[in-house]
């Protein structure tokens, strides 16, 4: 007998009967639960707007913060499940910090790009 749709959505390399990994289905969907942030790079700068989505009547627009500040000269917006990219976000302040402390420079974009958790 086949196993139901639970036993197949622990792991990212698990296949269910009909050859659908269930984790890729979950990340499909909680992408269609954010909003719109885009990104605009000229030569003076970069512009960076987000939309904020009112879920419910008790939020309050002002407290939406979707444009944090990295470093001086590093920004970044928001989109997505808000909780997952604070994580990112904390993690991208704590490299770039550690960078200036270590290099005595300013950690560039592209480096502050390719740091993982």
């Amino acid at each position: 007998m086949f196993q139901s749709r639970s036993e197949y959505d622990r792991g990212v390399n698990v296949f269910s009967p009909e050859g659908r990994i269930f984790q890729v289905e979950y990340a499909i969907e909680a992408i269609k639960l954010g909003s719109t942030a885009v990104g605009i790079q000229t030569k003076e700068g970069v512009c960076l707007a987000v939309e904020r989505r009112i879920t419910s009547p008790l939020m309050i627009p002002s407290s939406i913060e979707k444009i944090v500040e990295i470093d001086d000269h590093i920004g970044c917006a928001m989109s997505g499940l808000i909780a997952d990219s604070r994580i990112l976000i904390d993690h991208a302040r704590v490299e770039a910090q550690s960078h200036w402390f270590t290099y005595n420079e300013k950690m560039t974009v592209e480096k502050c790009n390719s740091v993982s958790i």
